[in-house]
């Protein structure tokens, strides 16, 4: 059957795995590429090809389930992966996003409770509950529950980013420089990250710097017409009209959803446009 790769998902949904494990890694790149239809298929022809239930088969064709929206079916799978092998964490998670989504949110926070009590180091489950205490309208105790994923682990980006992002919310804007610096010295590519800086400085009224972060931001993915919208408004609220109408042909270029987080950010900046 030749390497599979995700340049070639369309191509999956015409192949049949000639065993268990290539059907499984059919459905895996099919799933990768968004084609949850034929992830669900390639991931049930495992199981038939298998001639039992691996809990491992039953949790990916959850997902698959999960992620096309047919949360039923998702709930079933992840029911037999735990009778197959009771209180396994992959599809104690599946359940606990599955309950999240369904608007059960106490029953996703009891899962992960359960998880935790069990292993109060991992670091995943810990941001996984600050997920879920944050849709649950508890910010605070999210707070705390990401800032312990840090502490966990240390090395991971994301885990300060979104300790950094929710203290914006909270307007903890000192606390979140820290926070989303620290992520950047963990993942210095990312240029989203520098786009949250920005929203920090801009408030403690560090406004070069500000306009600096996305500038840096742009210079690490420079097709992102995004920050040229940004940076047009930015510069025009310091005064510096010349450089802000050089931004704006890039600008003119943003789509919709690039106009929707300009003004979002915007909006937490204390801004106003588009």
């Amino acid at each position: 059957m030749g390497d599979l790769t995700p340049e070639l998902p369309a191509k999956t949904r015409k192949l049949t795995g000639r065993d268990a494990n290539e059907s499984a890694e059919l459905g895996r790149v099919s799933l990768g590429a968004g084609d949850f239809e034929a992830a669900i298929r390639h991931f049930q022809r495992t199981i038939e090809q298998r001639g039992a239930v691996d809990p491992v088969d039953a949790i990916e064709l959850a997902a698959a389930y999960e992620y096309g929206d047919q949360i039923p079916q998702a709930y079933r799978q992840y029911q037999v992966a735990l009778r197959k092998q009771a209180e396994l964490p992959d599809a104690c998670l599946g359940l606990a996003d599955l309950f999240k989504r369904s608007g059960r949110v106490h029953d996703a926070f009891n899962t992960l409770e359960e998880l935790i009590a069990k292993e109060p180091a991992n670091a995943y489950y810990r941001i996984k509950m600050a997920e879920c205490l944050r849709d649950m309208g508890y910010p605070r105790r999210a707070l705390l529950a990401a800032q312990t994923a840090v502490l966990c682990k240390p090395d991971e980006s994301f885990y300060h980013y979104w300790v950094g992002d929710l203290m914006i919310q909270l307007h903890e804007n000192e606390g979140a420089l820290e926070s989303l610096r620290a992520a950047i010295e963990l993942s210095p590519g990312d240029d989203f990250l520098y786009l949250r800086v920005a929203v920090a400085l801009w408030r403690l009224d560090k406004k070069p710097e500000a306009i600096k972060a996305i500038r840096m931001a742009s210079d690490l993915d420079p097709d992102k017409h995004l920050y040229h919208g940004m940076l047009e408004v930015l510069l025009e609220e310091v005064g510096h009209t010349v450089e802000a109408d050089l931004e704006g042909e890039r600008a003119d270029k943003m789509d919709q959803y690039d106009i929707e987080l300009v003004r979002r950010t915007l909006e937490e900046m204390g801004l106003q446009a588009y």
